[in-house]
């Protein structure tokens, strides 16, 4: 009988808790961007929806402005850009509870605030 009930003590506790977290990904969404001093003005949006916008000014040459549909996987959003020849930042890693967006691509680090 003792067994019964402290099993199902922690049977409610454990729903208790994972009821009222917000899923992994939905913390995340929002705007991701630089500081407004900076001319490059990167800017990452993540929508519930799961679509995102994404625009990167940093080379006056080859402005890049796409959007889309993406994904969560492995603790990474990946950018699924369809139509667009553009080459960006695809995969963003979100850290410090959602407030940090990061990305390497080669030899070029991004880090965004959140807005």
């Amino acid at each position: 009988m003792k067994n019964i009930i402290l099993t199902s003590f922690f049977a409610v506790i454990l729903v208790a808790l994972t009821s009222f977290t917000k899923h992994t990904s939905e913390r995340f969404i929002g705007v991701f961007g630089v500081s407004e001093n900076d001319p490059s003005e990167i800017e990452l949006v993540l929508n519930e929806d799961q679509t995102y916008t994404y625009k990167d000014l940093s080379n006056p040459n080859n402005p890049i402005n796409v959007s889309g549909k993406w994904i969560f996987k492995k603790d990474h959003f990946i950018l699924l850009n369809k139509g667009s020849n553009a080459s960006f930042h695809s995969k963003w890693k979100i850290s410090n509870d959602g407030m940090v967006a990061k990305s390497r691509k080669g030899l070029s680090f991004y880090t965004l605030r959140k807005k």
